[in-house]
């Protein structure tokens, strides 16, 4: 075996060959990829951020419901009588007077609550009936908004009317 063989024999012992065109990934390649991961690692970050606020204002929602729907049950089984009809309103032993929107807080499941409610005289007893300038029809309006930290993305407005009935011709 001559000299230059030898060399090549030792070469290849200490060097194995790249089989298949095999090779590592460069630096830049490496940086290309993280980088492309962490971009999308970001998106799904903002995503789950985006989903929790979704998921805080939906709970916010349902507990401005449900405290706009005890307010207005509260008003709807108030007898619809001449006594209540012109008797000031306060939650919770008041009566359906027209309001230009009272203000009160109410707090539930720790957090509170601003309530507002307003009365509306839609329509009123026609002269020349008895009761004559009472009112007839109601308009109820309650507009529940979540107070304290965080965005109020669980507000909630509720209207209804009430009414009674007028003895007369028709």
């Amino acid at each position: 075996m001559s000299l230059l063989e030898h060399s090549q024999l030792k070469e290849k012992a200490e060097h194995p060959a790249v089989h298949g065109g095999e090779r590592g990934f460069t630096l830049i390649e490496t940086s290309v990829a993280l980088v492309i991961m962490m971009i999308i690692a970001l998106g799904a970050a903002s995503l789950f951020a985006y989903a929790t606020l979704a998921n805080s204002g939906a709970n916010d929602r349902e507990e401005a419901m449900a405290v706009a729907q005890k307010r207005m049950e509260w008003l709807r089984n108030m007898p619809f009588s001449a006594t209540t009809r012109n008797l000031a309103y306060s939650y919770p032993n008041g009566g359906l007077a027209a309001t230009a929107g009272v203000t009160e807080f109410e707090t539930s499941s720790g957090r509170s609550y601003r309530v507002i409610t307003t009365i509306v005289n839609t329509a009123t007893v026609p002269a020349g009936q008895p009761d004559a300038g009472q009112p007839t029809i109601k308009t109820i309006t309650i507009a529940v908004t979540p107070q304290g930290v965080g965005p109020a993305l669980g507000g909630v407005t509720l209207s209804s009317q009430r009414s009674t009935l007028v003895p007369g011709n028709f």
